[in-house]
């Protein structure tokens, strides 16, 4: 098979296997100067930085550098004029957004295209007049938590309230103002689903991969019958977690997983209750005859709540009442909806 490789030197394009040159003096669109490290790589550029967002002036500005020793004087004179006339009075606003705006998503460690799409919102909102009359620190936070919902970063809303301790009502009337904004920006539809915050939450319990499996399950199952629209993604994450850790035998507590991601334990209970009134009734089934061992219709029938595999396997003492085999404490055969 034959491959066509690109001469530098000469500018073609040769076929390996027949030496045919396919064609000649191609020009080079690369620099004219070589590099070999980082630091001769900035000093021998001559093009700024890309065009970006997060600067007031898309990154179109005059920086004055230092050039002979006896014109310093002169120099730092001209770079101070240069840093007052940089901004015009009717960018300042914008200027003083987008500074918080990078400042607080370093330290929230977001990555780059959150923040530009964080950035796009910030102006479009600064040109409409949405920027009056609120904190701009939380209309920078509001934009950030919609940014991360578009590029399906999973943060939920309670990271933002508790790192920054903006109260409810001021970030709702926030994310009404970067809600009405962004409907009209193309492209910036919240894009992400409750099972992008499953990995990080089993992550800080501490539970195994197999229950990020389950609760993934029971999410999509929710999700193909129309029922995740509408409620916190994290509270029904939270949910389909303690679900799947009671299934999968290593139980966490409502209490535990709700002092893990600062939200209230009756959010989490609510959610459950409406997982199991979807996807129910669960049941235990034994998985060589198909008897069934066990089954939870509804939230409150009894005292103790989903039993877990290895209490239905203790129950029946480790075998299956009907043909006498080994009860697994896993597996989709022993473990399933209705």
């Amino acid at each position: 098979m034959s491959r066509i490789i690109f001469d530098a030197e000469r500018g073609e394009y040769i076929d390996t296997e027949t030496g045919e040159v396919i064609e000649e003096k191609v020009v080079d669109l690369g620099p004219d100067w070589r590099a070999y490290t980082a630091k001769d790589k900035n000093k021998r550029e001559r093009v700024g930085s890309p065009i970006t967002p997060k600067v007031h002036d898309w990154g179109f500005h005059t920086t004055i550098g230092f050039g002979r020793a006896k014109y310093r004087i002169k120099t730092l004179k001209m770079q101070r004029i240069q840093n007052k006339i940089r901004v015009s009075p009717k960018d300042k606003k914008l200027a003083t957004l987008l500074t918080i705006l990078n400042d607080e998503s370093a330290k929230l460690e977001l990555p780059e295209h959150v923040k530009e799409t964080a950035s796009l919102i910030v102006r479009k909102m600064v040109e409409n007049g949405q920027t009056r009359r609120i904190d701009p620190y939380i209309l920078v936070i509001a934009s950030l938590y919609y940014s991360c919902q578009v590029n399906n970063v999973p943060r939920h809303l309670q990271e933002f309230k508790v790192t920054y301790a903006i109260s409810s009502s001021e970030l709702w009337k926030a994310m009404r103002r970067v809600q009405n904004v962004a409907k009209n920006i193309q492209g910036l539809k919240p894009a992400i689903k409750p099972t992008e915050y499953i990995p990080k939450i089993v992550e800080k319990l501490g539970l195994p991969q197999s229950v990020a499996t389950k609760a993934a399950e029971i999410i999509n199952k929710m999700y193909e019958k129309g029922l995740t629209g509408g409620k916190s993604h994290i509270s029904l994450s939270a949910a389909a977690v303690y679900l799947a850790s009671i299934l999968m035998d290593v139980k966490k507590t409502q209490k535990e997983i709700a002092i893990a991601l600062n939200i209230n334990e009756m959010t989490i209970r609510n959610r459950y209750r409406e997982i199991i009134e979807a996807l129910g009734p669960i049941r235990y089934v034994c998985k060589n005859c198909g008897f069934e061992l066990y089954r939870f219709e509804r939230v409150g029938e009894n005292f103790y709540g989903v039993r877990t595999p290895s209490e239905i396997k203790s129950i029946y003492g480790g075998k299956c009442p009907k043909c006498y085999s080994s009860l697994e404490l896993r597996g989709s055969g022993f473990i399933e909806f209705s």
